[in-house]
């Protein structure tokens, strides 16, 4: 599975400079990060989400559903990527998980906020809101 990446293209309207607009590939569902890719991802996006979780979690798994959801609602806004606590434990401990489900918000790989529990998909909203209105 590739990432996606930030792609340049020349703004036409520009005559005399040589510049240039990022243009950003947003995933279309959630991501399954992995040691390889999850820094990419955090740092490549304005506003990411990762859920932390594991197979044998219930909670969790009752999140999956409300996270698919709001991947289609922020399409294009905020990216959605996953990562499986049992498979990439270096991940978790970096990111020091105490609990899952949890959830962490990246601008652009920097840390901006966090939620553990099964959450509402209301709540987990709210946040992504607030975020999002950030300037």
């Amino acid at each position: 599975m590739t990432l996606p990446k930030i792609l340049k293209r020349r703004n036409k309207n520009l005559i005399s400079e040589e510049k240039t607009t990022a243009i950003i590939e947003w995933p279309d569902h959630i991501v399954s990060l992995t040691n390889e890719d999850f820094d990419q991802f955090i740092n490549d996006f304005p506003l990411s989400v990762v859920d932390f979780w594991a197979s044998w979690c219930a909670p969790c798994k009752a999140m999956v559903p409300r996270l698919r959801r709001l991947s289609k609602l922020y399409h294009k806004r905020v990216a959605f990527g996953k990562v499986d606590i049992q498979e990439y434990r270096h991940i978790a401990k970096k990111n020091k998980i105490m609990g899952i489900p949890h959830l962490i918000f990246f601008r652009y790989g920097k840390k901006v906020g966090s939620i553990t529990g099964l959450k509402s998909i209301g709540s987990i909203k709210d946040v992504i809101e607030d975020l999002l209105n950030i300037t």
